[in-house]
């Protein structure tokens, strides 16, 4: 690994100096790593004017440094011949989840993005023969790290269609927790120019190329922004922007990256410690404090006007979670390392049958999706698309959902059936699509649909094509019982 150290003032001939006025950030602590002159103090009034296209392929890690160096010893960086690392915990320290009317009740947990599971940039970003739309990609992991080490994702979510923020689903700063209740952003920090300037990156497209603000450095609008929401400037060279509506921050890749299971690759990988969670309907999240001990959390909300609140307690890898309700009920919780998540329910319905009675697994079986896609593709041109398999999956749950009212309770997915491949699942697998209150949402079941789209979508193109969705020659499906066997309750 070739090291550089980043003298306490640096000077650099490719550089503009910028006064930045103090910030709330504590900018005396020792940055960490060895690109740093420990013996040394970061400045606190000197802030780089970026700039990929004055920069060499040399002094490019110290110029991305210098834009991180704002939220050091937290956020720590270093880099290699080809690679920009960031490391940190993900724990921006401005106010986290205050704000979202759409929770899914998960909770900000420091991750460990350090090490092997760090985020990395190419240092010398290369264009892309075929950039990769967002739209249509991406719908899993980060597309994005912000300067403060906080990770970005596609503002849409993972069921191709939902736009994080005009849901509700974020907070006053444009991020939540995901599903291993790892706090990200979906929209561009622009919050972050308080601490950099407005006139230098907020966060880098995992790519490598830079993200601005909504103008350019100078002030002037940006103006002749492709489909992915950047251009080419003889000063900063191509880079992308924020804006305030859709992309809202990079669209896509203009940059070449590698997808593999839905989201760029490589990347960290966050920890699920406890099973999923679901929406809370009428919840609003009103606080949220980190504890002065430092290792626990509380978040508060309210449901009509009623408070409830979460305190959470992380320490030796475990976490362990009081649930206050709005009645003032606490129920206590304890999730160990280690947990698995499997997709299922902590606490699953009784079966049906005794294991030992339960019949053996057909190994003929196939994937249910390859086996019904065929039936599924709308046009009939012998590809399943994603945007067909969402319409049937809508189409589907807006039949059995009697009353609109958005969910299915048990009088209604075990009412008449829907004819349709996806009618039958819901019957046959509503255990598997239950949230914590016993009904079938449409997120629930759209969450378990694109999962299966995606493991079969084996080139994550967004369509499955006959050869992947090809069966054995003489496959012949079998039933799962008799019909009626084992019915969803009335």
């Amino acid at each position: 690994m070739r090291a550089f150290r980043l003298p306490g003032r640096l000077v650099s001939l490719m550089l503009l100096a910028n006064i930045l006025p103090a910030a709330a950030h504590d900018l005396s602590g020792d940055p960490a790593g060895t690109n740093y002159d420990r013996s040394a103090k970061p400045p606190t009034n000197i802030l780089v004017n970026f700039s990929f296209a004055a920069a060499n392929a040399t002094n490019h890690g110290a110029a991305m440094a210098t834009l991180f160096q704002p939220f050091a010893p937290k956020v720590q960086t270093h880099w290699d011949d080809r690679f920009f690392y960031i490391e940190s915990d993900g724990m921006p320290a401005h106010p986290l989840m205050v704000g979202i009317t759409a929770w899914q009740q998960q909770v900000p947990l420091p991750q460990t993005y350090t090490g092997n599971n760090a985020w990395q940039l190419p240092l010398q970003p290369q264009v892309a023969v075929q950039p990769i739309s967002a739209k249509t990609h991406f719908f899993r992991g980060a597309i994005a790290i912000a300067v403060n080490g906080v990770p970005i994702f596609n503002p849409i979510k993972n069921d191709g269609i939902t736009d994080t923020y005009l849901a509700g689903e974020l907070d006053n700063y444009g991020g939540h927790s995901g599903r291993a209740d790892d706090y990200h952003y979906h929209i561009a920090p622009l919050h972050l120019q308080k601490y950099v300037g407005s006139n230098n990156p907020v966060a880098f497209a995992l790519d490598g190329y830079p993200i601005y603000g909504l103008t350019e450095p100078d002030g002037a609008p940006a103006s002749g922004l492709d489909e992915f929401n950047g251009h080419t400037t003889p000063e900063l060279g191509y880079h992308y922007h924020a804006t305030k509506t859709y992309p809202y921050l990079n669209g896509g890749f203009h940059g070449v990256v590698t997808e593999r299971g839905g989201q760029v690759d490589p990347q960290p990988r966050a920890q699920p410690l406890r099973p999923a969670t679901y929406p809370l309907p009428g919840a609003t999240i009103t606080g949220f404090k980190a504890e002065p001990d430092g290792i626990s959390y509380t978040l508060t909300y309210e449901i009509g006007g009623e408070k409830a609140m979460v305190h959470y307690l992380k320490n030796a890898g475990a976490v362990d979670f009081d649930f206050t309700d709005t009645s003032g009920r606490t129920v206590t919780r304890h999730y160990a390392t280690g947990f698995h998540d499997g997709g299922r329910d902590e606490n699953p319905p009784p079966r049906d049958r005794p294991e030992g009675n339960r019949p053996p697994r057909d190994p003929n079986r196939q994937p249910w999706l390859k086996v019904h896609a065929k039936e599924m593709d709308a046009n009939r041109d012998g590809t399943l698309t994603r945007e067909e398999f969402i319409a049937e999956v809508n189409r589907v749950f807006a039949a059995y959902d009697q009353n609109q009212d958005g969910k299915l309770t048990a009088d209604e997915y075990g009412g008449p059936p829907v004819r349709s491949p996806m009618g039958g699942y819901i019957k046959q697998h509503y255990r598997e699509l239950l949230d914590e209150t016993g009904v079938i949402t449409k997120a629930s079941l759209m969450k378990e649909a694109m999962r299966m789209f995606d493991k079969s979508d084996l080139n994550h193109d967004g369509k499955l094509t006959p050869d992947e969705t090809a069966l054995p020659p003489g496959y012949k499906a079998t039933p799962p019982g008799n019909p009626g066997e084992n019915p969803p309750p009335r």
